[in-house]
């Protein structure tokens, strides 16, 4: 049986992992559109874009990784200062500076 020649011929199917139309496949046809119908393909790029960022996400995934990448940023740093006040506290209230007890007239302690 031969197929005919639809929209999505040069797209792996068309359809999701379902059944029913794929997430990219309306960007594909927008895309598939335009290059059938435009003087220079650079009209298209944008197209192209919004396509290929649907199949792959590389977009998203860079945003992602930044934002995940700043969010440890500061708690790393929020960490070190709490570090730094716990180990200044800790020598603050050290051993080595605590004061004796003050002594009657009789040079006993009280």
């Amino acid at each position: 049986a031969a197929r005919t020649h639809t929209p999505d011929a040069n797209m792996a199917s068309g359809f999701g992992a379902k059944g029913n139309e794929g997430r990219c496949t309306p960007l594909w046809r927008n895309f598939s559109r335009c290059m059938s119908t435009a003087d220079d393909p650079s009209e298209c790029a944008s197209l192209r874009e919004d396509y290929f960022e649907c199949l792959h996400h590389k977009k998203e995934i860079t945003r992602q990784n930044a934002v995940e990448e700043r969010r440890a940023e500061l708690i790393n740093d929020k960490a070190e200062k709490l570090k730094a006040e716990i180990w200044k506290d800790v020598f603050d209230s050290s051993w080595t500076k605590v004061e004796p007890k003050a002594k009657d007239g009789d040079g006993k302690k009280k």
